[in-house]
């Protein structure tokens, strides 16, 4: 071959090369962008993993939602030291849950693997999987993540490459896309808990636990379950099984747990046993009939902390001079809570008195007749260096970290906005407009706005009546 018909050759190879590298890099980002986002409780916990530095985590919890919301990794650290992570998902299959471990040890090396067991006695129907999007979606392609599910779909190849390959699923999602497509961050600062504050409409029945039913694990699930086993041998790892409290599951469930975890000689930990001695209360500590809220997570996570720490040789992070990414962690679950507490306060003063400046913008509007709070808004207005008698007769100012930065709107005409990120807030004499949704929420009172502008989001935003600042108006929020 002549030495120009090389290089043209070369050149072309190399030109070809390139093209399929940025090919392959847009494919994998598009499908990163279109694939289902599942929210929180679905797939953040999963993402999340992925950003935990390389062999950090020293108790991984795997399992279903009830693992999630039982395990508070935040608890386990700020009581005990214990750095840990629930890299779990929603519904997940027995099988899943195999995947999940073999994943993790891809990238930690944890002392200890505990897996929640709701899914145990159940075997995984390739026919109503739905459910494993919430699991399978962020996971990265792998060849073991091919295997299993190829295994899972028992060779169905159509079911196979539709949930290997996500945008197969969500190819036409693009017309849905919003912002936060674009913009969300991977990292999960509940370390994958989901412990929200939301008490159960009425209280857990559980009289049906104790009609015994017979029950059996599936020969299946025993077989993975003794894989589990040879990767924590593998790996250097121990395994703890757990069953959170649900309505649903039957003590002849929990027997056959039991007698299994006995014949395999792993530890189980049974939550229905303890309820009474943890003081897990049917009425306060569930937000459903399946899941424990913050209150009930917060009793079972501190018997878990006790249990790890009495029976393996964790090491105490809170000790450690450098700060970790669980301090950083419960640093964010601080801020959120105090925006979560704004959003639960109904009277004025108390309002008044939570209201966070610091990384934050707040906007007040006045309508209508403000008589029964002259004396409120007088001082409103000194504090921020405005004309009283004007906010009297109506107006808008917003302040951020403490600092009027608006100036007072009047009544007479004109608007005035700012923008954070990819959201718009504007000011008019008579309301609050936030990305096109307008709030003036009541006739004749005050409209607080609050938007944090460290984490870019939208707060809170009340409305209390000049009649009666006792209580306050908020819109329905979807």
């Amino acid at each position: 071959m002549e030495t120009g018909s090389v290089k043209t050759w070369g050149k072309a190879l190399v030109k070809t090369a390139v093209f399929l590298t940025v090919l392959s890099i847009l494919f994998v980002k598009a499908q990163e962008i279109l694939k289902l986002n599942m929210g929180h409780r679905g797939t953040d916990n999963v993402k999340g993993f992925y950003e935990e530095k390389e062999n950090s985590i020293e108790v991984l919890f795997i399992g279903p939602s009830t693992m999630f919301c039982t395990a508070d990794p935040l608890v386990l650290y700020e009581e005990y030291g214990i750095a840990s992570y629930d890299f779990c998902s929603s519904s997940q299959a027995w099988d899943l849950s195999c995947l999940f471990m073999e994943e993790a040890f891809r990238y930690q090396k944890p002392k200890v693997v505990v897996l929640e067991t709701t899914l145990l006695t159940k075997e995984l129907d390739p026919d109503k999987a739905e459910n494993l999007n919430y699991g399978i979606t962020d996971m990265p392609f792998s060849l073991t993540k091919a295997k299993s599910l190829y295994e899972m779909f028992r060779g169905d190849k159509g079911s196979f490459l539709s949930y290997l390959i996500p945008m197969a699923q969500y190819k036409d999602r693009w017309q849905e896309l919003t912002r936060e497509d674009f913009t969300d961050s991977s990292v999960n600062y509940s370390k994958g808990a989901y412990t929200p504050a939301k008490i159960a409409d009425s209280p857990l029945d559980f009289s049906s636990y104790y009609e015994e039913q017979e029950a059996v694990v599936p020969d299946h699930n025993i077989d993975i379950l003794d894989r589990m086993q040879e990767l924590c041998r593998e790996n250097g790892a121990e395994l703890l099984l757990i069953k959170a409290p649900n309505v649903g599951w039957n003590i002849g469930e929990t027997k056959a747990v039991a007698r299994l975890a006995q014949e395999e000689g792993i530890p189980f930990i049974d939550f229905f046993a303890l309820m009474d001695e943890l003081g897990i209360d049917a009425a306060s500590d569930f937000r459903d009939n399946t899941h424990l809220n913050r209150f009930g997570s917060a009793k079972a996570s501190d018997y878990l902390g006790s249990y790890l720490c009495t029976h393996y040789a964790l090491t105490d992070y809170r000790t450690l001079d450098s700060e970790n990414s669980w301090d950083i962690a419960l640093q964010h679950r601080n801020h959120d809570r105090k925006n979560e507490r704004l959003g639960t306060i109904a009277g004025l003063p108390d309002y008044m008195s939570c209201l966070p400046y610091e990384n934050h913008t707040v906007a007040f509007s006045v309508t209508g007749d403000v008589s029964g709070m002259e004396e409120f808004l007088r001082g409103l207005a000194q504090a921020f260096g405005l004309d009283g008698e004007q906010l009297l007769s109506g107006g808008s100012f917003a302040v951020r970290d403490g600092e009027c930065i608006s100036g007072l709107v009047g009544t007479a005409g004109g608007a005035w906005q700012w923008e954070e990120g990819f959201d718009t807030i504007e000011l008019t004499g008579y309301s609050i407009t936030y990305n096109r949704e307008i709030y003036q929420l009541v006739d004749n009172g005050l409209t607080i706005f609050v938007y944090d502008n460290a984490w870019g989001k939208f707060v809170d935003v009340a409305g209390f009546d000049a009649g009666d600042p006792a209580h306050c108006v908020r819109p329905k929020m979807e």
